[in-house]
Parts: structure tokens; C-alpha cells; sequence
């Protein structure tokens, strides 16, 4: 894949209700900043969209931006994608996956702050876990300085409209709006993400067409108008979906977003 300073890592996840089953296996990747560049001491936990594995093209590009900023980037894969195995993907499962990966990020860097960055499908999940454990287990959430959603969607119900498949099934009276009907109540992040005590910021391309920007446009609309005045927007005028991290100043916003909720806490 071509990443420097990089090692793997399989982690035993148990799911709640299923103790007496074999554990499953979450494969992960800790890539460290580069030789040469400061270590900031600052861990982004990337939870990855919809698509194959952590170790698709423009995830790895993803990486060595930040890498080279000085950031640890801590990546995995669901149970049900790349080398992780054990289950079939849930929205129940991808969550006890995400607070197992933390779990163990705080234990390995206990002295580094985490920014947790979703893309696409992941904006749904890290935004349902964090909500989950803000609520059952706040104290886990201690290092957690912050929340980057990147092309996130209002929920995967909204998402679903603007698939491919489910434009061409709009054609025919009979199956009009069954694809997002099957996901109605799946990562309403409308819903949970003003409920969130640490800040946000969402970052999105305008031309992208998989997730339109309007998601990101109301989603801080939505959080403002609830109260929830510690989230920021970046539109990034390039990128498409995948792409973003292309864009210089959509990095830069980040780096600074990071940067200062460090300062803050």
C-alpha cells in the first residue's frame, strides 16, 4: 500500500447479548506520523465508508495527508469488510466495533487527545456511537476532543435517495421509495448530532453528487437552531465524494479545527 510507519493490529470484539459466541476479529492499522515531522500526539480514529476496505486508494491518500502533519491515524475495518470477520455488517455490529477500536486507542496512546473522522457511511456511524456511549459511558469519551463528518448525510434513509438503484426503481408505481423505506431509523444523524457535547465540524465538497452538500448544509442548520453553536462547515470546492482530502484548504480547515480544540480543552 506504500505506507511508511505503519503496523497492523487484530483486535477480539464480543458483541453485548452474544457472549458465548467466538469473538470477532477487527484488523486495524496504526500509521504514524512521518520521519521528520513532529508528532502533534493527536490520534484520528477513521471510520470509513461504505466501500471495500481501509486499504482502498483514496483512503490511503487520506492517511499520508495527515501523516505528514504530524498526526497518528488509527484505521480499521467493520467486522464484514476487508480482514475483519466474525459477522455480517449491522448497524448494531459497526457501532461495537467503533467503541472497541477506542477503547483500545486510549489504552495504547493514553497521552494523546482523539478526533473521530467519519466519511460518508461513516458520518452515520461515528456520530451513532459517540451519541451511544456520550449517554451509557461518558467518562470513555475523555480524550475525545472533537468530531469530523466528512460528506455526511442527514440519515441513511436520506442518503438512500439519491442512490443509483433506487432513482431507477422511482420510475415504477409499485416500488417507488422502497430503497429508503428499508432504511428508515438507520443513522438518523440529523437527530443524534445536536445532542453532542464536543464540537463538530462538517466538511464536504460541492460538487459532490453521491451526498449532496445541502446534507452538511442542514445539519449545521439543524444543530445551530437546536442550540448547539460549536459546529462549523467547511465547503470544500472540490473533491467530489472521496476526494476532499485534495483539497488544500479543506485540510487546512481540519488541521485548524483540530488545532484549536486542543487549545480548548
Amino acid at each position: 500500500f506504500g505506507l511508511q510507519r505503519t503496523t497492523n493490529h487484530v483486535l477480539e470484539v464480543v458483541d453485548e447479548g452474544n457472549r458465548d459466541k467466538s469473538p470477532g476479529k477487527v484488523g486495524l492499522w496504526v500509521v504514524e506520523p512521518e520521519d521528520g515531522v513532529t508528532c502533534l500526539e493527536t490520534l484520528i480514529l477513521y471510520c470509513h465508508g461504505a466501500s471495500s476496505n481501509r486499504g482502498k486508494p483514496h483512503r490511503i491518500e487520506f492517511y499520508k495527508v495527515f501523516q505528514a502533519l504530524g498526526y497518528t491515524v488509527l484505521t480499521f475495518d467493520y467486522r464484514g469488510f476487508g480482514d475483519s470477520k466474525g459477522c455480517r455488517a449491522s448497524d448494531g455490529t459497526v457501532e461495537a466495533d467503533c467503541r472497541r477500536v477506542l477503547q483500545w486507542a486510549v489504552s495504547r496512546f493514553p497521552e494523546y487527545s482523539v478526533v473521530v473522522w467519519g466519511h460518508s457511511l461513516g458520518s452515520g456511524i461515528s456520530t451513532k456511537f459517540l451519541h451511544a456511549l456520550q449517554s451509557e459511558n461518558p467518562k470513555s469519551l475523555q480524550k475525545v476532543q472533537g468530531l469530523i463528518l466528512e460528506s455526511a448525510f442527514l440519515s441513511a434513509e436520506e442518503a438512500a435517495k439519491n442512490f443509483p438503484a433506487a432513482k431507477y426503481w422511482n420510475y415504477f408505481t409499485i416500488t417507488r421509495g422502497r430503497i429508503p423505506k428499508s432504511m428508515e431509523g438507520i443513522f438518523p444523524t440529523v437527530k443524534l448530532l445536536p445532542q453532542l457535547r464536543f464540537p463538530v465540524l462538517l466538511v464536504h465538497a460541492v460538487d459532490d453528487h453521491t451526498i449532496p452538500h445541502r446534507h452538511s448544509e442542514v445539519l449545521k442548520e439543524t444543530c445551530r437552531s437546536s442550540g448547539k453553536e460549536d459546529v462549523e462547515l467547511h465547503s470544500a470546492q472540490s473533491g467530489q465524494h472521496r476526494f476532499v482530502h485534495q483539497d488544500s484548504e479543506a485540510t487546512s480547515a481540519a488541521h485548524r479545527f483540530i488545532q484549536n480544540v486542543k487549545i480548548s480543552s
